[in-house]
């Protein structure tokens, strides 16, 4: 039987290690490597394979959720779980879009139910504790393609074009300082056009600005 190859990340040195110990008492789980920042995640998974990745959210110089983007262009057939402190329905919901398999939040799991998650996910499931989860997965399967496409959302019509750009930056987790280096504007700026695009959806927080692209996709 062939085992499943986790890549462990998370910035946090005794997380990982506690991670690999942990997991490399299963004998169907085989710990492929360990990363301490998305950008190490990204070079590593470039020159490997893995059949899942253990991502955290906030890390150094990449955070999870823009991995996690990156690594399922490189390699789409990869299956990315993520395993974090951060319990924010918005964070859950850009992770989910970014196209991570699951979430879970420590302190809100068994640890039988973490290598569980990895075998159904590493078999082609789905996996999420939070109770918000469920729906938001079901959604997300059969809208994704077209969420990605923010451009051509015609429910975004009375968006301009930067408004358009800074919202599918949203939607991959950055935040504001960010999305102000990405596009090489003033942080200032970039919570003016977010003011601009709360106002013009009529909704009040990144979470229900990513909501408002599922509902309308």
């Amino acid at each position: 039987m062939s085992r499943i190859r986790v890549l462990v990340v998370d910035d946090n040195f005794v997380a990982r290690r506690g991670l690999r110990s942990f997991l490399q008492t299963e004998g169907d789980i085989a710990v492929a490597g360990e990363a301490s920042t998305g950008r190490n995640a990204i070079e590593w998974i470039t020159d490997n394979p893995a059949d899942v990745v253990l991502m955290d959210v906030r890390m150094p110089d990449t955070n999870g959720i823009e991995a996690t983007t990156r690594i399922l262009k490189i390699r789409p057939g990869t299956k990315v779980l993520m395993l974090t402190v951060v319990d924010e329905q918005a964070t859950l919901l850009r992770a989910l879009l970014a196209g991570a398999k699951g979430y879970l939040v420590y302190g809100k799991f068994a640890p039988e139910e973490l290598i569980n998650a990895i075998r159904v996910i590493g078999a082609g499931g789905t996996v999420a504790i939070p109770p918000l989860a469920a729906p938001l997965l079901e959604n997300i399967e059969s809208h994704l393609s077209e969420v990605q496409d923010i451009a051509g959302m015609e429910s975004l019509e009375p968006l301009t074009a930067r408004e358009k750009e800074i919202l599918s930056l949203i939607a991959v987790g950055r935040g504001n300082r960010e999305i102000a280096e990405s596009l090489n504007i003033e942080e200032k700026t970039v919570k003016n056009h977010i003011n601009n695009i709360y106002s013009k959806l009529q909704i009040k927080s990144r979470y229900e600005a990513i909501s408002y692209m599922l509902r309308r996709a």
